[in-house]
């Protein structure tokens, strides 16, 4: 049978928690308080401060000043003196372009031209799909007249123009192929960029990734799929000097590797976490090998990280740029705008970030990324890009999915191409 208390002693237990509780409460409040006081005192400083030079400049200063451009100054400055470097201010007329830039699509025939000796364009590259292509005009045609411009030196910028415009809308095209000119009325539409590039190597299959936008996703899992079909053994993935695009085209791009579970996830500055990315079930299974340089950032330093997460794939190259961090802009009630970085991301199966530290490849490999060409794949030179040669290498192996050697992971290499 368990000891029995008296009542006051019950009452003096109560209080004593109570007195704990209080204590511990006003200590937390207390400190909070002073916190505050400590940030309003620094605060008061600042303006002072401010204040202090504006006045200075204000009865010394002899030219007029342009308001506006001075508070943009200041922006600037305050933004640049917190220790985010990602932080930036947008004047209004900049935000309004951001805004439109970040929402705008581009229409039209789907082809990119450069100009010849004579004044004409000449078709460097068509867009797979657009309507360019499906009218049958390939690189090596020249285009001589649109609509009703017979193409010239002096008018060819006004030309070009006209290959884009609303979606929906036509232009006409001369188009001349061995001497012969044939007219074509090609339909403008919403082009999707080419992103993805596939070659081989033996029966190593290359994918090439350009940028991390909306239409990669599918035109990379085509090209995942075109590889198996042909048998390929292995895959080499190549984003080196890749930093542009969307982490959420990275993480489709991972979930057709991964198993189901989380993929990404991101801590607030408050300290609260938020799963972003999650995968389905794993429909593809290859090994796989990474290429990533010193310019490899963003969308491009997630999916390589994203894949060897889960151990799908392995990593050749030298140190990636470090960018793993969320921005979010807040828009100003004059119509400029800040950006500010609001949290960290997070591998979610091994809990890391390369956030300031990049990504340290598996087989570190040095080579001059300035050399770098990426616009014809058959100038890729194995015998010149080691990294590539690398990478082959590693994926003809059968240690794709093994741990590498410590002797492999501290290897380097050098070229300068």
């Amino acid at each position: 049978m368990g000891k029995k208390i008296s009542l006051g002693t019950a009452i003096t237990l109560i209080l004593i928690a109570i007195t704990i509780t209080f204590t511990f409460a006003m200590v937390l409040a207390l400190r909070n308080f002073n916190n505050k006081v400590s940030s309003i005192t620094e605060r008061e400083n600042m303006f002072a401060k401010f204040t202090e030079i504006d006045n200075y400049v204000r009865y010394n200063h002899g030219e007029a000043i342009d308001e506006a451009t001075l508070m943009d100054a200041v922006a600037k400055g305050y933004l640049s003196g917190i220790n985010d470097p990602y932080a930036k201010y947008m004047n209004a007329a900049e935000y309004s372009a951001f805004i439109e830039a970040s929402g705008k699509t581009i229409s039209g025939v789907g082809i990119i031209c450069s100009m010849d000796s004579d004044g004409y364009m000449y078709v460097d590259n068509v867009y797979e799909g657009s309507t360019a292509a499906s009218a049958g005009i390939v690189p090596g045609d020249l285009i001589i007249k649109v609509d009703d411009i017979n193409l010239s030196k002096d008018n060819y910028s006004q030309a070009e123009a006209l290959l884009t415009g609303d979606a929906g809308t036509k232009v006409s095209l001369t188009v001349r192929r061995d001497s012969e000119d044939t007219v074509m009325e090609i339909t403008r539409r919403v082009l999707v960029p080419t992103t993805v590039f596939t070659t081989t190597f033996s029966d190593i299959h290359y994918i090439r990734i350009n940028d991390f936008s909306e239409g990669t996703p599918d035109q990379f899992s085509k090209a995942v799929e075109k590889a198996i079909s042909a048998g390929a053994p292995a895959l080499v993935i190549d984003v080196r000097s890749v930093n542009t695009g969307t982490d959420s085209a990275a993480a489709e791009m991972i979930d057709k590797f991964a198993p189901a579970g989380d993929i990404l996830y991101v801590e607030y500055q408050t300290g609260n976490k938020e799963v972003l990315y999650t995968s389905n079930s794993r429909d593809t299974v290859i090994p796989t090998v990474v290429l990533v340089n010193e310019m490899t950032s963003g969308p491009a330093e997630f999916f390589a990280a994203g894949l060897r997460d889960f151990g799908i794939a392995s990593i050749v190259g030298s140190q990636s740029a470090g960018y793993g961090s969320l921005q979010q802009i807040f828009k100003l009630d004059d119509g400029s705008a800040i950006q500010l970085t609001i949290g960290k991301y997070y591998l979610s199966n091994s809990n890391t970030s390369w956030e300031g530290i990049g990504i340290t490849p598996d087989y570190i490999v040095a080579y001059d990324y300035t050399t770098l060409n990426f616009s014809d794949l058959s100038l890729l030179d194995t015998g010149v890009d080691v990294q590539l040669s690398k990478a082959i290498e590693i994926a003809a192996s059968s240690v794709v999915f093994s741990e590498p050697e410590e002797s492999e992971n501290s290897e380097e290499t050098s070229s300068e191409g």
